[in-house]
């Protein structure tokens, strides 16, 4: 039976699941990854971001432990991933292309997958069983992979990387190729399995990034060069009728905002750490006309990143 990993401790806190440090990949004397540095805790989806040739799929490689790192260090729970082969027990790792053999049935691929991760007999058959019931595969589990849908192809990928209940799930590419419905149903399920581990998923696609991500890492040119938080109510626009002084200072005094910036016309743009509505009391004597919770454009943020 598998049991997961609550977190080592260090110097009395939780570690990270993943903890990423000035992580470098050079070939032929070009750098594909240079200074990247990462964070991963247990019901966070973080995504990153950036064109092709970005960069996100060697740092994949080199945070799933499928390529060692020219500089720097990975540690899956406190542990040194490259020098330590056994933690990668805790990853499961989803390619660009899913890595399923054609001439095998669903279930022959996923039960290939689980001996690989050391599952035998009882255990296996469970872990397969929980697998085609959380990923709806009850209906295509003795078909052919030659045979399903891209959509359904991805589905059983993501099972194979879910059948030794990983702590860390990384996802690359997941959405590329699919229709909208099928993209639609592949987030849904992502969704789901989130809580239960830390997944990281490399994507071009805004919507993905928009629809899964609490945080946003965009990567050009091998580094790191913007990270944004997308978590709701992370920003407001506010509009005051009545400011009783000029600027934003006032603003920044109320409980929970971390900033504040004048927009223009009685407009603020506000960062706040608590819920829009707490805020509302508190801006009645200044004729508080409009709250309106906002997202970061991420549009915005990759055309900054990239100038």
């Amino acid at each position: 039976m598998q049991h997961r990993a609550a977190g080592s401790i260090i110097h009395g806190m939780t570690a990270p699941l993943l903890q990423a440090t000035g992580l470098e990949r050079t070939d032929q004397g070009s750098a594909r990854l240079a200074d990247f540095d990462l964070r991963l805790e247990r019901g966070e989806v973080v995504g990153l971001l950036g064109v092709n040739g970005a960069g996100k799929s060697t740092a994949l490689a080199l945070l799933s432990g499928a390529l060692a790192p020219s500089r720097g260090r990975v540690e899956v729970l406190g542990r040194n991933l490259h020098a330590s082969p056994s933690v990668r027990h805790h990853i499961g790792l989803l390619p660009e292309r899913a890595p399923l053999y054609p001439q095998l049935t669903v279930e022959e691929n996923l039960d290939f997958a689980g001996r690989l991760r050391g599952l035998r007999g009882k255990a296996l058959s469970q872990a397969r069983n929980k697998m085609v019931e959380q990923l709806d595969l009850g209906g295509f589990q003795r078909r052919l992979c030659s045979r399903l849908s891209r959509g359904m192809a991805q589905r059983a990928a993501i099972a194979q990387a879910l059948i030794h209940s990983p702590d860390i799930l990384i996802l690359d590419e997941p959405t590329a190729g699919l229709d909208p419905a099928q993209a639609q149903e592949l987030r849904n399920l992502i969704r789901r399995v989130s809580p239960d581990c830390a997944v990281l998923l490399a994507s071009h696609i805004l919507e993905d990034m928009e629809q899964l991500c609490s945080r946003v890492v965009v990567l050009s040119r091998g580094r790191k060069v913007a990270e944004q938080s997308l978590k709701d109510g992370s920003s407001l626009r506010v509009r005051l009728g009545r400011p009783p002084e000029p600027g934003s200072g006032f603003l920044t005094a109320l409980p929970g905002v971390t900033a504040a910036t004048e927009q223009g016309d009685g407009w603020y743009l506000l960062r706040v750490q608590t819920p829009p509505e707490s805020l509302a009391p508190h801006m009645a004597a200044w004729e508080l006309q409009a709250l309106l919770p906002t997202r970061y454009s991420l549009q915005s943020l990759l055309a900054e990143a990239l100038e």
